[in-house]
C-alpha cells in the first residue's frame, strides 16, 4: 500500500514538473520574435493576389529588407517568397532563393521549378528553356507528392514564364521583357 501511495505522489510531482516546464516554454515562446519562416507565412497569409500591387510589392520590399533568405529553413517559405517575389516583379529576389532551396531539397519539383522560374526572370530565358525541359520528370513527381499552396502557384509562375518564352517572339528577353 505504502509503494501505491509514493508511486502515486512520484506521478503527481513529475506532473506538476511537467506542466510547470510546459508553461514556461509556452511563457518564452509566447514573448519571442517570429522566426523568418513566422515571417514569410504571416506575409503569405496577408498576400493578396487581387489586391494593389503596389501595396504588395511594398510589404515584400520590408519583407526582403528584413530577412535574409539564407536563414530561412522551411523549403515551403522560399516557395511562397518566390511566388510573392515573382508576383510584385522582385525578379532579383529569386536566384538567392533558388539557391537556398537547392541546400534544403535538391531533389524536389518544387526546387527545380524555383530554379527554372528564377532562370527565366532574372537570367538566361534559353537556359531557363532548357532547364524545364530537363527538370520536367521532378516537377511532375510534385504532381503525385500532393504539392498543395505556394507550390501550386509556383508552378503556375513556371507555366506563366514558359509560355511567356514561348510567345510570339519565342525564346528570348528575361521576364521583365517578355511578361
Amino acid at each position: 500500500m505504502e509503494n501505491g501511495i509514493g508511486l502515486l505522489v512520484a506521478i503527481v510531482l513529475l506532473s506538476a514538473v511537467v506542466s510547470w516546464i510546459n508553461g514556461r516554454h509556452d511563457r518564452n515562446k509566447a514573448a519571442a520574435e517570429p522566426t523568418p519562416d513566422e515571417r514569410v507565412e504571416a506575409a503569405w497569409e496577408g498576400f493578396g493576389f487581387g489586391d494593389d500591387p503596389s501595396a504588395a510589392r511594398t510589404a515584400l520590399d520590408a519583407l526582403l529588407d528584413d530577412i535574409d533568405p539564407a536563414t530561412l529553413r522551411r523549403k515551403n517559405s522560399l516557395v511562397s517568397l518566390a511566388v510573392m517575389a515573382a508576383r510584385t516583379e522582385r525578379y532579383d529576389a529569386l536566384p538567392s532563393l533558388a539557391d537556398h532551396a537547392r541546400t534544403l531539397d535538391g531533389g524536389c519539383g518544387e526546387t527545380a521549378a524555383l530554379a527554372v522560374l528564377a532562370e527565366a526572370c532574372a537570367g538566361d530565358p534559353k537556359r531557363a528553356r532548357e532547364m524545364y525541359i530537363a527538370s520536367q520528370a521532378a516537377m511532375a513527381g510534385c504532381g503525385s507528392c500532393g504539392t498543395q499552396g505556394p507550390g501550386r502557384y509556383l508552378m503556375q509562375e513556371v507555366a506563366i514564364m514558359v509560355d511567356a518564352m514561348d510567345g510570339p517572339g519565342g525564346v528570348g528577353g528575361s521576364a521583365a521583357e517578355v511578361g
